[in-house]
């Protein structure tokens, strides 16, 4: 048998959205209990017996999924777009399509994407104010100089916002994005980039106002969690430990 649950719980679990941006469904009056317009947050409900709609749809508690996914250059993260003519979803299987992304890669970028119907732990993830860390292997145009790589690190002035990253280094080790290399050229130099905030396009801003502009960008890491060798285009469900890894 199974213990009633806020209504806002209730409705994050069903994939709708973290507890916090559900909320505003019930003071909007879309959501139903039992036939009745829920009036406070307070309601709760039994999953097993109570019937939930919002905007007249039944609601139905799903099974929590967390997906680590090696997202390809070349595809958007987003579910429609007539401008883009791949996305994120496309390369995916049917049984995932529910499931929303934490942290969006532009079509450009590469890497690590984490996608939940979990709205609360997507939202831990992705909102600046819990500074979840995300670590970038990234390539630039031509070869940074110490001082411009203590430029990105003191930050850079871009659209009004100062862009700040934790961290920028020289990467010792081999990137996991695969590296292409002319024979006899001068060996390309990664950089390793560290952000909490992680504001739109925010590294390609950085490097490109400072006469570096970005030729790869692969995320690595989300908080503890790391990338590691999972091809190109491949995903796999996360373990418990790992889903709290994500969050330091």
């Amino acid at each position: 048998m199974s213990s009633p649950v806020r209504i806002n719980a209730f409705l994050a679990s069903a994939g709708l959205g973290s507890r916090r941006s559900v909320e505003s469904l019930v003071r909007e009056g879309r959501v139903t209990l039992n036939g009745t317009r829920v009036e406070s947050l307070s309601v709760r409900v039994d999953p097993e017996r109570d019937q939930v709609a919002c905007d007249g749809r039944a609601v139905k508690t799903l099974v929590s999924r967390y997906v680590l996914f090696h997202k390809p250059a070349g595809c958007a993260c987003t579910r429609h777009d007539p401008h883009i003519r791949k996305t994120i979803y496309d390369l995916l299987p049917a049984e995932l399509h529910h499931l929303a992304y934490a942290g969006r890669l532009d079509a450009d970028s590469e890497g690590l994407l984490l996608l939940s119907n979990d709205g609360d732990w997507l939202e831990r993830l992705a909102h600046p104010r819990h500074g979840v860390r995300k670590t970038y292997h990234v390539l630039v145009k031509g070869r940074p100089s110490p001082e411009v790589l203590d430029k990105a690190r003191k930050g850079v002035h871009s659209e009004g916002e100062l862009l700040k990253p934790e961290l920028v280094g020289v990467l010792e080790e081999s990137s996991p994005a695969p590296r292409k290399h002319v024979r006899g050229a001068e060996p390309p130099v990664w950089l390793v980039v560290m952000l909490r905030e992680g504001r739109k396009r925010e590294i390609r801003r950085i490097f490109g106002a400072l006469g570096h502009p970005v030729k790869r960008l692969c995320r690595v890491a989300v908080g503890k969690l790391e990338l590691g060798g999972l091809p190109v285009g491949k995903w796999r469900d996360l373990t418990p430990v790992e889903r709290e890894s994500c969050l330091v």
